[in-house]
């Protein structure tokens, strides 16, 4: 059974067209071009639509029902990605990065801040979660550098007396 795809959109080609070249996204593009498509007759079917646009004919399928449903608004709004929460909490981070940009911040170890972290905020987190978010997402480093060796555990222990004394002048 054919479906007749031109009745069911309301716009005019011209008018998608339009709405078309004012598109900034390009998943609202696709979505436009296959409406502009089915509507002028430069495609009979969904599945021409989706090879043309590089998607799944069931993703044109899904974008013709949103538009029969609540028009061209419902078709072209901006949903919020979905996906698992982050284990650390918003509010933890942020006591983390405030408590990281203080002066008196002494944390030598990622153990300590995950200790810190579970005495102020009841809340377990993992080593490597913690590192992750504190060196990859923060770009937070830790004051004193892990040494090497006993030889350099003193010599930046000495300069970190130094800056030390520098900053307090």
């Amino acid at each position: 059974m054919k479906v007749n795809y031109q009745e069911r959109i309301d716009l005019t080609a011209d008018e998608l067209k339009i709405i078309l070249s004012q598109q900034r996204t390009i998943p609202n593009k696709q979505k436009i071009q296959a409406l502009y498509w089915l509507k002028a007759g430069a495609s009979e079917s969904l599945t021409d639509v989706a090879e043309r646009l590089g998607v799944h004919r069931i993703t044109v399928h899904r974008w013709l029902k949103q538009y029969i449903a609540g028009g061209l608004p419902e078709l072209l709004k901006i949903r919020q990605a979905t996906g698992r929460p982050r284990v650390i909490p918003s509010a933890v981070i942020a006591g983390l990065s405030q408590k990281l940009s203080e002066e008196s911040c002494d944390f030598k170890t990622y153990k300590e801040i995950g200790q810190w972290v579970e005495d102020n905020y009841q809340v377990s987190v993992k080593y490597q979660t913690l590192h992750k978010q504190l060196h990859y997402r923060m770009k937070a480093n830790l004051k004193e550098p892990k040494p090497l060796s006993n030889e350099e555990a003193q010599e930046a222990s000495i300069e970190l007396e130094k800056a030390k004394k520098n900053c307090s002048k």
